[in-house]
């Protein structure tokens, strides 16, 4: 089975639930009930309908790696997942400018159920 496959496999025990995107900082991204997933060119796009019963898409990079909890799923975007420590590779994106990154550069993103 092909890793995306397992990736929405896992996401759609969280359909129709309600559930919060975390910044591994603690900090509350997007939130709502999970209406509708795909995979979308490099990128996941969810579909969440907020507290107001609009619905908001929300677009996640396909992540590094991942890892499944009971209620809860970990998207890793971190440069130690993405390259061997070490390796050439390694040492030009430690150097690279992270003034203005995007927030998931060098983090995680946690989809868990509220």
């Amino acid at each position: 089975m092909k890793q995306v496959e397992l990736i929405e496999s896992n996401l759609s025990d969280f359909l129709l639930r309600d559930v919060v995107f975390l910044l591994e900082s603690g900090k509350s991204v997007k939130k709502g009930k999970l209406l509708l997933f795909k995979f979308k060119e490099f990128h996941f796009v969810f579909t969440l309908k907020n507290d107001k019963g609009e619905n908001r898409i929300y677009e996640v990079p396909y992540p590094y790696s991942w890892d499944r909890e009971k209620n809860s799923l970990e998207f890793s975007y971190r440069t130690d997942n993405f390259t061997l420590v070490n390796s050439n590779l390694y040492y030009r994106i430690k150097v690279l400018d992270t003034s203005r990154s995007n927030k998931l550069y060098n983090s995680s993103l946690v989809l868990s159920a509220v």
